[in-house]
């Protein structure tokens, strides 16, 4: 999810620690509970740091380890135990760091609900994990929140508490039928495309909205459903091979996409100088058109590298919406 939903989820979460007596009573201890979970909502996205060292280094390490099972303690217990003592609170620092616990999970699970997804088997799995159910910013999610934030800055601890339980009952409910949808979606797509190979369905901005790519013997199949509508985009052929595909694997933008990628496709078209510029993209992030998130390289006549780059090319307001 993005920076503002996640702090939305944490000041709500501090919100239910209210139920607690000793956080009802005490202000300076209500305070350390908001920080820690407002701090522990953030934490895993510290990783964001990565792009001091270059956009490659920050898109391969971006949800790795610092969202991993181990980090979840690490993040859990320095931020509670920081807290504690900065509040002048050790008697409670159990708490805190429970409570800093749960907002630090809390924030991988959304994440991972994310089609871009997470690695948080590791050091278990390498593997990317995404159940592709939710949009980077949920506009439901952020509202349901932002309402209940507000409404606990001028609420009685009871009130406050009460009301932030609500949301997050409103909230397991919603992410529970957003996974089932899901799931109803994707059978549908199955149904379809009767020889799929591979398929998969991301969510759109709004309800009912999705976005789907279906590989087949053919190639791939790309397209919208808007409720009931079925809203064909494009027929991707499968690219033919080249020798500047096998050379454009050596760069380093290719192997981050590629350690990412769970349907990879390559492209490549020959340049007036004799050179080739070869382009690979994981299928399942595309838009009307083109395909946003893509590594790109540029060999000369012998199949040098002569430049390379990896990021996304869109703006954050556009599909797809990971």
């Amino acid at each position: 999810m993005d920076t503002g939903s996640h702090l939305l989820f944490g000041a709500t979460l501090s919100g239910i620690a209210l139920f607690h007596p000793a956080v009802a009573q005490d202000p300076a201890l209500s305070s350390a509970v908001v920080a820690a979970s407002l701090i522990g909502s953030h934490a895993p996205d510290f990783d964001s740091a990565m792009r001091l060292f270059g956009r490659e280094k920050y898109l391969k390490h971006h949800r790795g380890v610092s969202h991993s099972i181990p980090a979840w303690f690490l993040w859990s217990g320095a931020i509670g135990a920081l807290t504690a003592w900065a509040a002048g609170e050790m008697t409670h620092m159990a708490l805190l760091i429970s409570i800093a616990f749960a907002a630090v999970v809390i924030h991988v699970l959304f994440d991972y609900t994310n089609g871009y997804g997470v690695q948080w088997l590791r050091p278990f799995s390498g593997r990317w994990l995404h159940l592709d159910t939710l949009t980077l910013t949920d506009p439901w999610l952020f509202c349901l929140h932002a309402s209940a934030a507000i409404a606990a800055i001028y609420g009685e601890p009871l009130v406050v508490s009460w009301t932030c339980l609500s949301s997050w009952a409103a909230t397991v409910i919603y992410v529970a039928w957003r996974i089932a949808h899901h799931r109803l979606v994707v059978r549908r797509v199955r149904r379809r495309f009767r020889r799929w190979r591979s398929s998969y369905v991301l969510p759109g901005l709004w309800w009912f909205r999705w976005q789907y790519v279906v590989q087949t013997d053919k190639g791939f199949e790309t397209g919208t459903i808007e409720g009931r509508r079925w809203l064909p985009s494009a027929t991707v052929p499968v690219c033919e091979e080249h020798a500047c595909v096998e050379a454009s694997r050596r760069a380093d933008a290719v192997r981050t996409l590629r350690g990412f990628a769970k349907k990879e496709y390559v492209s490549w078209a020959a340049l007036s100088d004799g050179g080739y510029v070869v382009t690979w993209t994981d299928m399942r992030f595309w838009r009307p058109g083109e395909w946003p998130y893509r590594a790109r390289v540029t060999l000369d006549e012998r199949m040098n590298i002569v430049r390379e780059e990896l990021g996304w090319h869109k703006k954050t307001w556009e599909a797809p919406f990971v």
